[in-house]
């Protein structure tokens, strides 16, 4: 105790003898000032450090000092002491000192910045919280109330008595503290029965346990009665004695959140505020609960309120029902809100020749776009212009149809919400979006080549195209497919998504990006596509028979992609609709078994021609990174999802033609070499590979096609 003594002096002078500027509130017992002081380092200390007769650790900071100015005060100030200096938790409020001289009465807390949770909710600070901050408030008053609850050799048990708004503490990252403990009672000890009786009930009304209320009787669920009311205060954003909530028959909030439950009504007390943006610079996404969280969140809200202690639940249940709704709802995602102005002057009033691609719901157009950088939009509030840093870039942008089905404004959030949760380097990153006017526009970072399926339509393209860049292209589209179907993020969503090689973005690298994650057709603005044959072409056998997308449909349609970089054209071009209008895989197909693929459908560019019907790869390209290649096309369109190979197969496979093309590329390079070149006549025949030499770079699910000689 002495230990924790603070001199009278010191705080006098901290606040200027109790300067009413320095008032930051008060209550029926107390004033409280807000002074810097320095003061023990209580978070820093153990529990042997205090039988230590060494110096404690002390610092200065800002701190809460709490004046008891009446005699009704004495028993709650003596009784904080008592039950802070027995409590060490991250969700209690510390106690750093105290001062009992000269008739003052005066106790030090740790400063809470966000302040009390009653006063977030009155004054609508709460309005720019998140449902996953709210929730993460909920979490920590939980634990909090678990630590008061426990009973542990050298702990008694606490039950506050007093729980409710006013008594929750906020730091500046939105951690609660348990605070105000002068109504708090230990359990007796050798007390084994756990309800207390009295003839004294104290509390809050609104927050009061009917049972404690009605028979005089307290016990930790008492405790969790009130905790009940404060979360449904969370999820309102309104004070449980709000005048809306005493009309007709209701009682209080307790009353009105138990009858919206039962009537399945619960939405109608979701904070409006929640789901708007108060920041002009940004757009949250997950900014309001989600069903699951929703769901998760109020049912153990609704226990809590039982009329009853028996049936109220245990404070265990109680955190992992609320980390279940922190779970559900997933990590809040802030994007830039973008100028409608900006965008149309950067692209020109969305001018022809800034558009790269058409389709049935939307357009995409390439611009440059002054935009936040997106470490800037990791901080979720206190944001405003001057803060975040600016970066001008080539983007991406999706201007969506005006259209109130499915694949409109409901594919639009569905798109921001799925990328939202996704983080990979061959995923396409939102940068952004516009929603004025009736607009709906996606930004997304670089996509400076257009989409794949652009580039296959354009001879210019081809020609850039390497037979490396390819297999990388590939490898970078099976890379985020894997990511995709193994990420712990919705996977109905996931499989949900068009895959084609017009949602296949090329940045100026010609890294390849996933992109357009609900299902829609992208098409080339030059080209009208056919949609009956799109859907046929793109859609494996079984997906049209049941009508489901899993896994092995995303390989099928993974295959065509390999099918059209090979051929350099779009899967539904007119010459595979000639003798058959399956189109390009089953063409493809028999092809690859005839051993035919590489005269009758390989690009122009990747071969050359040594006879007036003979073939040719072209001398850059590795036969056996070809061959390896074209096998995993072929696996990945059979007709029968039990032959097609697992995406880690496909990636091990596509790994080892690129390996085998970049040592053939090198050993092209070190034959041209002037002093290692075996043409030029120069060089020592030390100096090169001994030949033959056997290499080997593993064997994979096709055979062994990773098997070469130099």
């Amino acid at each position: 105790m002495e230990r924790l003594r603070i001199p009278l002096s010191d705080i006098t002078f901290a606040t200027k003898n109790f300067n009413k500027r320095f008032c930051i509130g008060s209550g029926g017992y107390g004033i409280v000032y807000k002074a810097e002081l320095e003061h023990l380092d209580i978070r820093k200390i153990s529990s042997s450090d205090w039988d230590n007769k060494n110096e404690l650790p002390k610092k200065r900071s800002t701190v809460a000092i709490k004046r008891i100015f009446n005699k009704e005060g004495e028993e709650g100030f003596f009784m904080e002491i008592k039950t802070l200096t027995s409590c060490n938790h991250p969700n209690i409020v510390s106690l750093l000192g105290f001062s009992r001289e000269n008739g003052e009465m005066i106790l030090v807390f740790e400063f809470a910045a966000k302040g009390s949770l009653d006063n977030c909710l009155e004054n609508n600070t709460m309005a720019n919280v998140t449902w996953a901050q709210r929730v993460h408030i909920c979490l920590g008053i939980a634990k909090g109330l678990k630590y008061l609850h426990a009973n542990w050799k050298g702990k008694r048990r606490i039950v506050h008595r007093d729980i409710k708004s006013a008594n929750i503490l906020l730091d500046g990252k939105w951690n609660a503290m348990v605070a105000d403990f002068g109504l708090s009672k230990f359990h007796p000890e050798n007390h084994h029965v756990s309800t207390i009786y009295t003839t004294h009930v104290v509390g809050t009304d609104v927050y009061l346990d009917p049972e404690y209320l009605s028979a005089y009787k307290y016990k930790k669920e008492s405790d969790i009665y009130s905790f009940g009311v404060v979360l449904f205060e969370m999820l309102s954003g309104t004070l449980a004695y709000d005048s809306n909530y005493y009309l007709g028959d209701d009682k209080g909030l307790p009353t009105v959140a138990r009858r919206c439950f039962k009537e399945g009504k619960i939405k109608e007390l979701i904070d409006p505020n929640m789901m708007v943006e108060v920041n002009e610079h940004t757009f949250t996404v997950n900014k309001g609960p989600n069903q699951k969280s929703l769901d998760a969140f109020t049912k153990i809200a609704y226990l809590c309120l039982a009329e009853t202690q028996i049936n109220r639940p245990k404070m265990e249940d109680i955190i992992k029902g609320l980390e279940d709704a922190l779970r559900f709802q997933g990590k809040p995602f802030v994007l830039q809100k973008f100028q409608l102005s900006a965008i149309v002057s950067a692209t020109m009033n969305f001018a022809a020749k800034c558009c790269v691609g058409e389709g049935a719901y939307g357009m995409m157009y390439n611009a440059r776009l002054d935009h936040f950088d997106t470490q800037s939009l990791s901080k979720i509030e206190g944001i405003n212009g001057s803060e975040l840093s600016w970066r001008c870039s080539n983007v991406a942008l999706k201007r969506i149809f005006n259209r109130e089905d499915e694949h409109g404004k409901q594919g639009f959030f569905e798109e921001i919400e799925m990328l939202a949760n996704v983080k990979h380097p061959n995923i396409v990153t939102l940068l952004g979006v516009s929603s004025e006017n009736c607009e709906m526009i996606l930004i997304y970072n670089d996509a400076f080549k257009g989409s794949l399926h652009d580039c296959l339509g354009n001879s210019d393209n081809m020609a850039e195209l390497t037979w490396e860049k390819r297999i990388k292209i590939s490898l970078d589209i099976a890379q985020g497919l894997n990511y995709l179907q193994t990420s712990p993020v919705d996977k109905q969503k996931i499989m949900r998504f068009d895959m084609n090689s017009a949602n296949i973005l090329m940045d100026s690298c010609w890294s390849a990006k996933i992109a357009c994650f609900w299902l829609s057709t992208l098409n080339t603005a030059t080209n009208v596509t056919n949609s009956r044959n799109f859907r046929k072409v793109q859609s494996e056998p079984e997906y049209l028979k049941i009508e489901k997308m899993k896994k092995e449909s995303v390989i099928y349609s993974f295959g065509i992609i390999l099918f059209e970089i090979l051929c350099g054209k779009v899967q539904y071009d007119e010459i595979y609709y000639v003798e058959n209008e399956k189109g390009l895989p089953t063409i493809a197909r028999r092809c690859f078994e005839k051993g035919t693929l590489l005269k009758e459908m390989i690009d122009h560019v990747l071969k050359k021609k040594v006879g007036e019907n003979s073939y040719r790869l072209d001398e850059n390209i590795n036969q056996y990174s070809f061959d390896a290649f074209s096998k995993i096309a072929y696996h990945c369109c059979s007709a029968t999802e039990a032959s097609r190979p697992s995406m880690e197969d496909i990636i091990m496979e596509l790994k080892n033609a690129l390996k085998m093309q970049v040592s053939h590329s090198f050993l092209l390079i070190l034959l041209e070499h002037p002093v290692w070149g075996v043409e030029r006549g120069r060089g020592s025949p030390s100096m090169l590979p001994t030949p033959p030499r056997t290499w080997r770079l593993g064997r994979g699910p096709f055979g062994d096609l990773s098997r070469g000689r130099w």
